[in-house]
Parts: structure tokens; C-alpha cells; sequence
């Protein structure tokens, strides 16, 4: 007589970090939570042992729904794959089946693996894996329908039901021409400043707040410069500093200011939401204990993000009032014209300080956060309109800046203002960028695999009577490390050689 099987239950990766998160909150036993998800106890144990692997994975915002931890033949290769898709998503470059196996074959090449096939059913574990669904693909400037916004402002009193407002957090960021004066502005007008000479003295700042508008994030200021000579003797700066030779947001850059976020939050016992675009810079979110990011839908931003619909603009407005009124000093006491460095990050300090409270709850509202029915959506999106402040800086100063530094007349103070909106903040990777920065991250994982058989290897040696194949068994987990870390070296060198 054939005896019942317990049917086997499947958890996807984002359900097993739920399970994860119930344990860790520690109001249940892991009895009642075992039982609450229809899950063994032994399973449940499983979840924990493995929480390093499946908190890295749900991190991967394509990864929350597979149900199992699929390990592919080539991570590498992957890996560089699905940056490059990532990366043109963004751009909003339609990608089909064919050409992804194309640039597959591509990395392929250039990684030395003449043995990886690109083959139908490899396009179809490569999607599963990662959860692509080969439809129409859309990046920020294209259009998507009114009503998609409304279903996302309808969704978001459930998404944030567990947070109070001042949980409830969004960061972006935007591009400053922080030397640029009056003068100056008339070289960019019409003239759209993307890269080369003209945007040379731009940075990067990444901006935070809360729905309440009572609390900002600490702003990030991304210059090129590692050591600027204004910086000379400086020991506290009023805003984090970091620098790369474009001034521009990476990915691990941003993941370092989340982890700061983080343990800050960690520290004050505190659990934040963190509503953010999903631009390049955006697509290595880290494991983290107190903050829960939240990405808004593709196309969308310009629309549903709260920096966007006036608090950036308030803050440019208070900093170039602050350039302005700095002008007007240098003229009245015959100083020369100039802006370094530090003297921009004191005046971003202070413009981001003095953005209002109100002003922040304005754009959250208007970004529709709050909002309940589908009549408040639609009049939110009917009555969306940046938000100025023309008490910031007056046209009788503006004029007096204009003609002192013999600027055009036709040079008018909206134009100074504008004159950065178009700022790349982040860049586009190459092929050889992608390959270098993955290859460089399992270089990291190499390190990691080396100190963790070392400090195995310490152990079994102060454990007395120990058998022999125990120290065999470790010998063979190092040579698949050493193995696998040649074989990285090998593809970066390659990278290195002249091409014919």
C-alpha cells in the first residue's frame, strides 16, 4: 500500500526573505513561522543558513521571483550579459531575443569561453533566471500611458501602509554647474550640455528627504578631483565627498551611500522605505538590515518622483541666489570672479538645509503620494506644475550680476538656472567597462574565499587528534578557488591586449 507524500512547497526568493525578516523581527517562534508559511522547520532552518545567498540575490531587483537559486555554467559572462541589457533597458533600446544573443556571443569572445553556446535554450534559462519577459521596453523619455500612473498612484497607500511619513524616503540625483555665472550662461544657451569641455566644472549631488519634509538624507557631492587644492588643511566637510574622472553617481558609489543609510537607521532602530529611479547607477542595490528600496516603474519618474516635481528645483533656485549674492560681494570689494570647490559645497549645504518643509510635503503630494481614490489621482496629474519661488533672487540683482560681468542682455535668469538641467549624472558602460567592473567584483569574492579557507585552515590545526583528509578536503576547496581566480586573470589580461 502506497503511503502519502507530503506535498513540497516552493518559496520564491523575495517569500524566503519574508520568512527570513519573521524571524529576525522575533515576536513568533520559528515553529509559528514554519507553520504560518506551510514550510518545515527544517526548511526554515535551511532559509537561515542560506540568508547570506538569498538576501544577495532578492538585492538583484530582477531576482525576487525564481523559486530557486539556479546557478548558470558562465557567471562572468552572465553577469556582463545582464549589465549590458540593463544598461540599454535604460536607454530604452528594444532589445529581442536575437540580438541579446548576439552581444552574448560577443562577451563570449572576448572573455575566451570559444566553448559557451548561445543557443535557444540557453535564452530561455538566461530569461527564467532573471526574470525577462521580452516585450514592449521603455526608458524615461518615452510615453506611457496616463493610466499606468494612476494604477502606481493607487498602489502606494499599500505599499507604504507600514511606514509613517517619516519613514517614507526618496533620493535622486541631479548635475550643478557650480562655477558657472551669468556670463558664462550665455556660451550654453540652446546648446544641450552633455559632456565635453562645456559641462568640465560640473558635479554630481545626490539629494534625500522624507514624506514629512522634516528630515533630509546626507547629501552626496561627486566632484573629479580626489584631492582638490581647496581642500588643502580641511578636516570636516559639510557634505560626504567622493570623486571619479567624470564627477558622475556609479553603482558602487551609491551602494556605499545606502550601506551609510543603513547603519545610520540601524543605529537609531529605525526600518525606512527608499523610493528611487532605476538608472544605471541604481542596479547593484546592497543587503541591507533597515532600509527597503522601492523602484519606481520604468518611464515614470519625470511624474511620480517627489525630487522631481520642484524640490531639486527649490534647491537650485537657493544655490544659485547664494552664486548670485557671492558675485555681488566679489564686485563691491574688487575681488575676482570665482567659485572653488569648497566654496560650492558650503553654498549646496546651505541651499539643501533651506529648502522648506512645506516644500517638501508639496512634491511628495504632488508626486501622488497620499493620495487614496481615483479622482485624487487623476486631479493630482491633471494639476502637476513645478513648484518656483521668486522671492530667491531678484531681477535687480540678477541685472546688476549680468552687467557687471559683461554677460548678453539677452541672458535672462531662468536661462542661469537651466543651464545644467541636461547634466549627464551617471554614465554609459562599454563593453570593456562592464567586463572589467564584474571581473573586478568575483576578483573581491576570490579574496573573500582565500581568508575564509585561511581561517578554516587555523582552525583544524589548533583541533587536536584531527584525520588526515580533513586538510586533504581543504587542499582541494583551494585549488578550485586558485583555479577559478586564473581564470579570471586570464580574461582581464585579455582585456589589456591590443586588438588587431
Amino acid at each position: 500500500m502506497a503511503t502519502g507524500k507530503r506535498k513540497l512547497k516552493m518559496l520564491s526568493i523575495a517569500e524566503k526573505v519574508t520568512v527570513i525578516r519573521a524571524v529576525e523581527k522575533g515576536d513568533k517562534k520559528k515553529v509559528e513561522i514554519a507553520k504560518q508559511f506551510g514550510i518545515p522547520t527544517s526548511t526554515l532552518s535551511t532559509f537561515l543558513k542560506e540568508k547570506e545567498k538569498i538576501l544577495k540575490l532578492y538585492s538583484e531587483k530582477s531576482c525576487g521571483h525564481q523559486k530557486r537559486m539556479r546557478e548558470c555554467e558562465y557567471p562572468v559572462t552572465e553577469q556582463c550579459i545582464l549589465k549590458w541589457f540593463v544598461q540599454a533597458r535604460d536607454r530604452n533600446i528594444p532589445i529581442d531575443g536575437k540580438l541579446l544573443q548576439a552581444k552574448a556571443e560577443e562577451f563570449a569572445k572576448e572573455l575566451g569561453h570559444s566553448e559557451f553556446k548561445v543557443s535557444n535554450g540557453w535564452l530561455d534559462k538566461f530569461k527564467k533566471r532573471h526574470g525577462i519577459v521580452f516585450n514592449r521596453l521603455c526608458g524615461e523619455s518615452a510615453q506611457v500611458p496616463e493610466e499606468d500612473s494612476i494604477h502606481w498612484i493607487q498602489k502606494l497607500p499599500e505599499i507604504v501602509q507600514d511606514y509613517s511619513p517619516d519613514d517614507v524616503f526618496n533620493a535622486d540625483e541631479t548635475g550643478l554647474f557650480f562655477k558657472c555665472t551669468p556670463d558664462k550662461t550665455m556660451t550654453f544657451k540652446g546648446e544641450p550640455c552633455q559632456g565635453g569641455k562645456k559641462s568640465k566644472e560640473h558635479v554630481t549631488l545626490l539629494l534625500g528627504a522624507n514624506m514629512s519634509g522634516l528630515e533630509k538624507l546626507p547629501a552626496l557631492l561627486i566632484g573629479k578631483s580626489l584631492k582638490p587644492r581647496c581642500f588643502k588643511n580641511v578636516k570636516s566637510l559639510p557634505m560626504h565627498y567622493k570623486a571619479n574622472k567624470k564627477a558622475w553617481m556609479t553603482s558602487e558609489l551609491f551602494s556605499k551611500w545606502l550601506k551609510k543609510v543603513d547603519a545610520a537607521m540601524v543605529r537609531k532602530k529605525r526600518r525606512i522605505i527608499l523610493f528611487i529611479d532605476s538608472c544605471t547607477a541604481h542596479n547593484h542595490i546592497p543587503v541591507m538590515n533597515a532600509v527597503t528600496i522601492k523602484f519606481f516603474p520604468p518611464n515614470m519618474t519625470s511624474k511620480l518622483q517627489p525630487l522631481d516635481q520642484g524640490i531639486i528645483n527649490n534647491f537650485k533656485l537657493r544655490y544659485h541666489k547664494l552664486v548670485v549674492r557671492k558675485l555681488l560681494w566679489d564686485i563691491e570689494d574688487k575681488r575676482p570672479l570665482g567659485i572653488d570647490l569648497l566654496e560650492a559645497m558650503r553654498m549646496a549645504w546651505r541651499a539643501w538645509d533651506e529648502v522648506p518643509e512645506e516644500t517638501i510635503k508639496n512634491c511628495f503630494k504632488k508626486a501622488g503620494f497620499g493620495q487614496q481614490t481615483i479622482e485624487d489621482s487623476e486631479e493630482h496629474l491633471e494639476g502637476m506644475s513645478m513648484e518656483t519661488d521668486n522671492t530667491l533672487a531678484s531681477p535687480e540683482e540678477c541685472s546688476t550680476v549680468l552687467t557687471a560681468t559683461g554677460a548678453n542682455k539677452e541672458v535672462s535668469f531662468q536661462d542661469f538656472l537651466k543651464v545644467d538641467s541636461a547634466v549627464n549624472v551617471c554614465g554609459e558602460l562599454t563593453d570593456a567597462d562592464i567586463i572589467a567592473e564584474v571581473a573586478n567584483k568575483e576578483q573581491k569574492e576570490n579574496e573573500k574565499a582565500r581568508q575564509a579557507i585561511d581561517i578554516l585552515r587555523r582552525f583544524l590545526e589548533s583541533t587536536p587528534d584531527l584525520e588526515e583528509n580533513m586538510f586533504r578536503s581543504i587542499d582541494e576547496i583551494e585549488e578550485i578557488v586558485e583555479r577559478d581566480a586564473s581564470a579570471h586573470q586570464r580574461q582581464t589580461k585579455r582585456l589589456c591586449l591590443p586588438q588587431n
